[in-house]
């Protein structure tokens, strides 16, 4: 399977909410994600947490998708562009514009960095 249907297929599952389904099957145990502020979350786990406390927060998915994805099948790097609106169980609302720039290794990613457009 390319980078670019892995990544097809990552966010495939994150749209049918195995957010968690999809950090296991294609993040490596030791990645490094990069929020668009700079903030790391150091390995799996980690990230793995964060999303647990993020899902629990969010009261409804209002929409969401998907815009574009591209690969450099020879370096290993994808980039998604995607929008997802949230609703959360304050109430607050929040619509967020985010390109995942993600370095694979092997079959799994190793690297993901954020940049928002917010």
């Amino acid at each position: 399977m390319s980078y670019y249907q892995k990544a097809k297929d990552l966010f495939k599952m994150i749209e049918e909410g195995k957010l968690l389904d999809a950090l296991d099957k294609y993040y490596n145990d030791k990645v490094i994600i990069i929020t668009d502020e700079g903030k790391i979350r150091n390995g799996k786990e980690e990230a793995r947490e964060y999303d647990a406390r993020l899902i629990k927060e969010i009261e409804e998915v209002l929409g969401g998708g998907v815009k574009t994805i591209t690969a450099d099948e020879e370096r290993g790097i994808t980039m998604v562009e995607f929008w997802i609106e949230l609703k959360f169980k304050n109430g607050y609302k929040k619509k967020i514009e985010e390109v995942a720039v993600q370095q694979w290794e092997d079959d799994l990613i190793i690297e993901e960095k954020f940049y928002s457009r917010n």
